[in-house]
């Protein structure tokens, strides 16, 4: 992830000044949506599948798979109802992560406040079948609205334009996890649209990730690959053979007001039926914040990369056999509101292996091709990387991870842990016609080979054995280094090639005074070339301490800040538990 701005300050400051209006600032509610009823809906179940007229939602083999259908309403209702036990877990543990990341009550109200503030206007930005949808959606989740007036439709509502908001508070133009996605021809002739969507808001939105089937009363039916509660479409295809996918532009421009890029996807997907129409609806929208979209169309053949930002807007087609993407503008109209990315950026090195691995591909491309080279944990220069490495294309971060057939309109959506679970097949035109519940499945394509031979398991062990030399360096008891220097030790020994816990053992074996083998373990961390570019410079400063001096026996001084760990979410929330 990218690192947070201190915006604490600013919404202190901010909201010091609009408090007086924010209670009015509630988002307007769409008239023509109607109004929840006291009553709940009560799904029925049979067999594993909830269903709700021609709706319904299972849980198969490791994915969520529904079918939403009906009048914007009664579809987002649907929705809404279904997923309504998934949709209040997933909010529990953002509240939980956010309290984590912003302790205070008072702070994180403030910043609440703010927020409401900012985007008073979004419905004005949102076509009014999606602001009814998400009314449906409200009201099947949360039948009765709290007294807080936090409703669910104000929640909902923001929810779709967290993509979006998110962007405004970044600081470091090097993302350091984000997205890597292609489009590209198969050797049978199907268009192909792969991606990893590296959202790291904690592996709860790996492990409850849904499969959307969506048949408007009205449009396109079109299939989306994201999470409960979200109508709009980071990954996706519609009947008409209109792929998209949607990409962050790393230090992007940013806008004050527009229509959410999750939502504009759907709008794509529901209403265009060509590669012209659906550049066209791309390139009128106004929007908030700088993204590359995937698109690809199956019936024409055509397919690009398009740039688009709140100023400048560009479209880079496919003249070969495939075109990749990470998280860095091209076009020259575009990146004149772009932050320069650093030389070492892990958008960068991820798009230089990726075009290597799609020029090697070419004439051979297919569905277990494009899988691989979503699994790919190489460097461009083919070196091993290890696992949880920033500059590789699988970072073992993946949100989702999909192969969308754009040819057959199916899709590929690998099962829990990100790119390592199976491949699970999704029809759409098969879930289209299964009005009652889910239509049999094809086989899936194999799990990753690390994951089934303990590799991951392994993998996780270190992660939690580094959590607690975090732990230990933190609380710093008489005894801390010795403490660490074993627990980093189980680290390096469970995961050999995990570059991050090879540095750090590097690290406290030099405070150690062992400066001989930590210098063995820093070259060896370097060797898997360490990403994102902090922790490489961290890396080497220690590294060269540790080789200067010596001749004339005096050792070189240790630098002062030490070699970061990066937690994910999940270890955030743990070590906060543990405290």
């Amino acid at each position: 992830m990218k690192r947070a701005r201190p915006v604490k300050a600013v919404a202190v400051l901010l909201t010091s000044c609009f408090l007086p209006c924010l209670v009015s600032c509630a988002p307007r509610r769409p008239d023509t949506a109607p109004r929840a009823a006291a009553e709940d809906v009560a799904p029925e179940v049979l067999g594993g599948v909830s269903r709700i007229g021609a709706s319904w939602l299972a849980e198969e083999s490791g994915i969520l798979v529904g079918r939403f259908a009906g009048a914007p309403y009664d579809l987002g209702h649907s929705f809404g109802r279904l997923a309504r036990p998934w949709i209040r877990s997933q909010e529990t543990h953002v509240e939980e992560f956010f309290t984590v990341l912003v302790p205070g009550r008072l702070r994180r109200s403030l910043i609440r406040q703010l927020s409401a503030y900012r985007l008073r206007g979004l419905p004005d930005a949102i076509p009014d079948d999606l602001l009814v949808a998400i009314a449906g959606l409200a009201d099947g989740y949360e039948p009765v609205p709290p007294p807080s007036g936090w409703s669910a439709y104000r929640r909902m509502l923001n929810l779709h334009a967290l993509h979006d908001v998110s962007q405004r508070f970044v600081d470091a133009p090097a993302l350091a996890a984000a997205c890597t996605g292609f489009v590209a021809r198969g050797a049978d002739g199907a268009l192909l649209l792969a991606r990893n969507f590296d959202f790291e808001g904690g592996d709860i939105f790996d492990r409850q990730k849904l499969v959307s089937v969506v048949a408007p009363a009205e449009g396109i039916p079109y299939l989306s690959v994201g999470f409960s509660g979200m109508l709009g479409v980071v990954s996706g295809f519609n009947r008409e053979g209109i792929g998209v996918a949607i990409q962050a532009i790393s230090g992007g421009e940013t806008a004050t007001s527009g229509t959410p890029m999750t939502l504009l996807l759907a709008e794509v997907l529901a209403k265009e039926r060509s590669f012209e129409g659906a550049v066209a609806r791309l390139s009128s929208a106004r929007v908030f914040v700088s993204d590359l979209i995937l698109l690809g169309d199956a019936k024409s053949g055509r397919f690009a990369v398009v740039e688009k930002s709140p100023s400048a807007f560009a479209l880079r087609e496919g003249t070969d056999a495939f075109l990749g993407a990470t998280n860095e503008a091209e076009d020259p109209g575009v990146r004149r509101g772009v932050r320069a990315l650093p030389p070492e950026s892990t958008s960068q090195k991820r798009r230089a292996r990726l075009d290597v691995l799609l020029r090697e591909s070419r004439g051979s491309l297919g569905v277990p091709s494009a899988i691989a080279i979503l699994r790919d944990r190489k460097g461009a220069d083919g070196r091993e990387l290890g696992p949880g490495n920033r500059y590789a294309i699988d970072a073992s971060i993946a949100a989702h991870s999909v192969v969308l057939d754009l040819t057959h309109r199916r899709a590929w959506v690998a099962a829990a842990p990100h790119t390592l679970g199976p491949y699970l097949p999704v029809d759409l035109e098969a879930v289209l016609a299964s009005p009652g519940g889910p239509p049999p499945r094809a086989a899936p394509f194999p799990a990753d080979p690390w994951l089934s031979a303990g590799g991951y398991g392994r993998y996780l062990e270190a992660r939690a054995a580094l959590g607690l030399v975090r732990r230990i360096e933190r609380e710093r008891k008489r005894g801390w280094l010795d403490a660490a220097l074993r627990e980093a030790e189980r680290a390096h020994e469970r995961a050999p090639d995990f570059a991050e816990a090879t540095a750090k053992l590097g690290e406290l074996e030099a405070r150690n005074g062992n400066r001989a083998r930590a210098r063995t373990l820093l070259d060896d961390a370097l060797a898997h070339d360490p990403g994102p570019a902090p922790l490489r410079a961290a890396v080497q400063r220690w590294r060269a301490a540790c080789a200067a001096g010596g001749g004339s026996g005096r050792l070189a001084p240790l630098p002062n800040e030490p070699i970061p760990t990066v937690p994910r979410p999940d270890e955030l929330l743990l070590e906060k538990r543990n405290r």
